[in-house]
């Protein structure tokens, strides 16, 4: 009993400085729109929106996993949980697949330069 507790107790000490990302991405006819929740340890969220004209799909899937690491980095987190909707972004990020297209190619650089600054993502 004594190990389960210590294992329980290392559990809680490693998600208590846990924050949790969610990122998407929505379009209409108009325009795009990206939106960022960022959920504190404590349960409280943030959430932001942010309007973005001319872009694709997969430039505004980007974009969105990018307006929330940066907030997220401005906050001292040092330990986050990022889930995206998107598989091909998650795939490329985490070079499962390859990117083909060039002008993709600043988007996950630039998330390339924010991921080391967590101790954990």
């Amino acid at each position: 009993m004594p190990e389960v507790e210590k294992e329980a107790i290392q559990a809680s000490l490693q998600t208590q400085d846990l924050w949790v990302l969610y990122s998407d991405s929505a379009s209409n006819a108009s325009r795009f729109g990206l939106g960022v929740i960022l959920e504190v340890p404590t349960s409280k969220v943030i959430c932001q929106s942010i309007r973005c004209p001319d872009m694709t799909n997969k430039d505004a899937e980007y974009e969105a996993v990018i307006a929330g690491l940066r907030p997220a980095l401005k906050y001292g987190v040092k330990r986050l949980k990022l889930h995206c909707d998107s598989q091909l972004v998650v795939n490329r990020v985490t070079m499962t697949f390859q990117i083909k297209e060039q002008r993709l190619q600043k988007y996950q650089n630039e998330i390339y330069k924010l991921l080391p600054k967590f101790d954990k993502c």
